[in-house]
């Protein structure tokens, strides 16, 4: 059947929460409902579009994808938490957690959502997954990175006034689990399926793509990659593919190692074989990307993990050793042109808070 997808106003203001504020807000609203207009259907939030380098208009690459009311979010970017509150997402709400990989940009804000969830009395656990290493994570945010909030929550919890019923739980209520490509879970609502994709350097690191399959229809998001004929296989006529493309083709930049001869040569071998070298991090480009997104016969394109090329001055500046002097806004018409020369179909370059439904 056909799907019809629709995107509300952009959301563009952010928010910041201090911890006592998320004790105090949170806790008064622990079993919170998810609201209205996420109760049916599928939805895809647009939690964070930024790359690893820090941009005031964008939270780092993050995706929630709502099924029924169940929430299911993928990568923990900076900002995410601020974005989703947002766009009506009340982060104690959120069920599930998938991590594409462990670099600093798509963990950025677990820590403080496991504190946080923590201490606003989160009941049922969150169940976390991701490529081994997860777990170790998890350990190190709670048990090193935050040694002293564990003993603050452990102290508040021992105190907590006897006239109020609910009140955190004794350990934070996480259920975490390393896990392989293949099936990762399968529920009445829905399917989450990875493969492994070329984004380390290393064969000893996994970074995964995911799919999720429903009634509604389907959507994959890739996290960081190079362009692979897995990832190709797994985003085979879904409804929405969600991809990265934080580099731009040959040509767009005047400058930085993004620009690089090298660096371009490294993006076009195959991931699976050592053809180079030196090493690389996968990513893709814009015509990489329209030929993926073409062979895979998907409907709708929407692309995330986007560079600073055009935020304000100071975002612009940090990243200029990537990206060279300044690029200027036209980039994007270049980066959608690119794409558009190998990919017919619908596509966005997202923005934050971006929703899109997905429905019969």
């Amino acid at each position: 059947m056909k799907k019809t997808y629709h995107v509300p106003v952009l959301i563009l203001g952010r928010q910041t929460l201090f911890l006592l504020m998320c004790l105090f807000l949170f806790s008064a609203h622990a079993s919170a409902e998810v609201v209205e207009k996420y109760k049916q259907g599928m939805h895809v939030v647009m939690t964070g579009t930024g790359s690893a380098f820090p941009d005031p208009q964008r939270a780092g690459a993050s995706v929630a994808v709502i099924v029924d009311g169940t929430i299911l979010q993928f990568d923990f970017g900076r900002g995410v938490m601020e974005n989703m509150m947002l766009a009506d997402i009340n982060p104690l709400d959120v069920d599930y957690v998938f991590f594409t990989h462990h670099h600093f940009d798509h963990i950025a804000s677990y820590d403080y959502f496991v504190i946080s969830a923590w201490i606003g009395a989160r009941q049922k656990p969150v169940r976390v997954f991701g490529a081994p290493g997860t777990q170790q994570m998890h350990d190190g945010a709670v048990n090193k990175m935050h040694a002293s909030d564990y003993e603050f929550v452990q102290f508040i919890t021992e105190n907590w006034p006897p006239s109020i019923n609910l009140k955190p739980t004794k350990e934070p209520p996480f259920q975490v689990n390393d896990v392989m490509p293949g099936v990762i879970i399968d529920t009445e609502k829905f399917k989450v399926t990875a493969v492994s994709t070329p984004h380390y350097p290393s064969k000893d690191k996994l970074s995964l793509g995911y799919r999720v399959d429903t009634k509604y229809g389907s959507v994959v998001i890739s996290g960081d990659t190079g362009p692979s004929k897995a990832l190709t296989e797994l985003a085979m006529n879904a409804d929405l593919l969600i991809h990265e493309l934080v580099k731009p083709d040959p040509g767009m930049l005047k400058g930085g190692k993004f620009a690089s001869k090298d660096f371009q040569k490294d993006a076009k071998r195959d991931f699976n074989k050592s053809q180079s070298k030196r090493p690389q991090t996968g990513h893709t480009s814009p015509s990489d990307l329209g030929k993926l997104a073409n062979a895979a016969n998907v409907k709708r394109l929407v692309a995330y993990h986007l560079a600073p090329y055009s935020s304000v001055d100071k975002a612009i500046e940090m990243v200029e050793l990537y990206t060279g002097p300044r690029p200027g806004p036209h980039i994007w018409a270049e980066m959608t042109h690119a794409v558009k020369k190998y990919y017919r179909g619908p596509f966005v370059l997202a923005e934050d808070g971006m929703i899109f439904t997905i429905s019969n």
